[in-house]
């Protein structure tokens, strides 16, 4: 059973903030109960609680009363969190259909460019859009890819697109390999799960993450926070096609998965 922290951790992938997440746990243990009782019982302000409310609500995870005082009461988890599904669903289908007849129109704008040699650097922020990134140069490679990263980073991949693009790339006679830190095996399970090729336990050089496609491509990043937090807006990479660089991190990244043992043979405790 998941403790009440990791329950929070679990519900912001639904997009709620830490407060949001305690409100609507702690109304499934109250039942219908005013704003200001829920608000005292939770020792949460009442400004607050009424914006993460009305938040809520919106979502489709609470209910309220048009009655004064007004009486709040949490959705049955299955309903609540199938509604925030459908909304997201409903969005990309929305974006999808809005897309096709953008990009044509957009395409109208491009200014034409002459072919470059030059080596390209770009900074992406935000941790949602560094695992879109990443799910796009697993999704757009022809070459071997190494993913040299924490395992809580990996753990968090597990919650986006990037495990369905691994296992596109890998059942398309693609190969991308995962080298991580060693971790308990619950965890391990989970990462065997992304599909890689192969994956292996080792020394990470820093708590950083790598993503290399053999000569062509580059991700990396400094330190990262160690929350599962997928909106992170503090959370960057650099992305480059730089040969030198590339050849230069594809090497280092060999030879760690040389010094790395490989994930089923680390005992499980």
């Amino acid at each position: 059973m998941l403790s009440k922290e990791e329950i929070f951790s679990s519900l912001i992938h639904f997009g709620l903030e830490e407060i949001d997440a305690k409100i609507y746990v702690g109304l499934l243990q109250m039942g219908s109960v005013t704003v200001g009782t829920m608000a005292q019982k939770l020792d949460v302000d009442r400004g607050k609680a009424y914006r993460s409310l009305n938040k809520l609500r919106n979502m489709g995870v609470v209910s309220t009363t048009f009655s004064n005082p007004t009486i709040v009461n949490a959705i049955e988890p299955s309903e609540a969190l199938t509604s925030v599904i459908q909304k997201k669903e409903d969005e990309i289908i929305m974006l999808q259909k809005l897309a096709r007849p953008l990009v044509d129109n957009l395409k109208n704008f491009e200014k034409e460019t002459v072919p470059t040699d030059l080596s390209s650097f770009s900074i992406v922020q935000g941790r949602s859009n560094i695992y879109t990134r990443i799910g796009k140069l697993i999704q757009e490679s022809t070459e071997k890819i190494f993913l040299v990263t924490t395992s809580d980073d990996l753990m968090r991949m597990y919650h986006t697109s990037i495990p369905d693009k691994i296992h596109e790339r890998v059942q398309g006679g693609g190969n991308v390999r995962i080298i991580t830190n060693t971790c308990d095996v619950k965890t391990m399970e989970i990462i065997e799960q992304l599909g890689a090729s192969e994956v292996k336990i080792g020394k990470l050089p820093s708590k950083s993450r790598m993503i290399i496609e053999n000569k062509r491509q580059l991700i990396m990043s400094g330190a990262m926070k160690e929350s599962m937090d997928l909106n992170d807006e503090v959370d960057s990479i650099m992305y480059t096609n730089s040969t030198e660089m590339v050849e230069n991190m594809f090497s280092l990244c060999t030879h760690l998965w040389k010094k790395a043992k490989l994930m089923q043979a680390i005992p499980s405790n």
